[in-house]
């Protein structure tokens, strides 16, 4: 069941500091935004909650989303903790080992902000935990095939000893899996596509079970084309105070204004093209046909992932 609708007496789409921002949602998503959050971030925004306890953002998006990026835009002093390894996986046991319960998980968590305390005091107020990506890191190393955060264990906590938020990074999907394709960090053209769809259909899943006002939808294509549409969504969603506020406005105005160029990635060294010694452009533009057609005849099974940034140059 989904735990998406949320009461509000709100119109925030009628707020003209979040007009550029649904304008531009409405592009990317066409008439497809039945089944995605952005009904109920229409309607109600992001309200405000009431909590003591440390804010913990996660971000969430498949390999090749960009996290780089966010991390960049939201590091201190917007975040006072920004953690590139959340304690989602029990390294002193071995790579790819997952904290599987809750419990696992909440001591992961417990003694990231011990160690806080102790080697640069204060405790963390607002933690952004940006660089776990769906799956997480090169996926060709043993045990990551599936290593990813497990929102389900994360959401357990929150109320508990945090009050979680997930910011939700789209891009393409197709640029976003060449991108991981170009690292190497798959074997082969069906192994990359596979585990997209796997990642996309147990975050959208996942992600059902959890209220809107705690969710932010950002596409890397909406940023890059309009950073000021971000400011006060991102700014509500987040909470910021004014100093956080003014640091995000500064750092949006220093992107880059445009839309972003794609790249013709180097995919050659897969079997699709090595064997048929097809060149660069060749290869790419048969790779991006095919992989684009699969995502779009099963993009049913994601809603939120289904929308193209690209709609945004129509």
């Amino acid at each position: 069941a989904s735990n998406h609708s949320i009461h509000c007496d709100s119109n925030a789409q009628v707020y003209s500091g979040y007009t550029d921002y649904f304008n531009g949602m409405k592009k990317i998503y066409q008439n497809i935004e039945d089944g995605t959050c952005i009904p109920v971030h229409r309607e109600c925004g992001w309200p405000k909650q009431t909590s003591n306890l440390p804010q913990y953002v996660l971000v969430v998006g498949l390999e090749g989303s960009a996290h780089h990026f966010w991390t960049k835009l939201l590091n201190t002093p917007i975040y006072d903790c920004v953690w590139i390894n959340a304690r989602h996986y029990r390294r002193d046991i071995g790579d790819g080992v997952p904290r599987r319960t809750p419990e696992e998980l909440r001591s992961g968590i417990q003694e990231q902000l011990a160690l806080r305390v102790k080697e640069h005091p204060p405790a963390c107020k607002k933690i952004l935990d940006s660089e776990d990506s769906f799956p997480t890191g090169a996926i060709r190393r043993p045990g990551r095939l599936f290593m990813h955060p497990d929102i389900i264990n994360v959401q357990h906590l929150d109320g508990d000893i945090l009050n979680v938020k997930y910011l939700l990074i789209l891009r393409n999907t197709s640029d976003t899996v060449m991108s991981a394709m170009r690292r190497d960090f798959v074997s082969s053209f069906n192994q990359a596509v596979h585990i997209a769809e796997h990642t996309m259909i147990h975050i959208e899943a996942a992600l059902r079970t959890i209220p809107c006002h705690k969710i932010f939808i950002a596409h890397y294509e909406h940023i890059m084309s309009n950073p000021k549409a971000f400011y006060e969504p991102l700014s509500d969603f987040l909470e910021l105070g004014m100093t956080e506020k003014k640091v995000l406005k500064s750092r949006l105005q220093d992107l880059p204004v445009g839309f972003p160029e794609r790249k013709v990635h180097v995919v050659t060294q897969y079997k699709e093209c090595k064997d048929r010694k097809l060149d660069r452009n060749t290869c790419y533009n048969m790779v991006l046909k095919k992989m684009t057609r699969f995502f779009r005849e099963r993009s049913f099974m994601w809603p939120t992932f289904a929308a193209n940034g690209y709609e945004l140059q129509q």
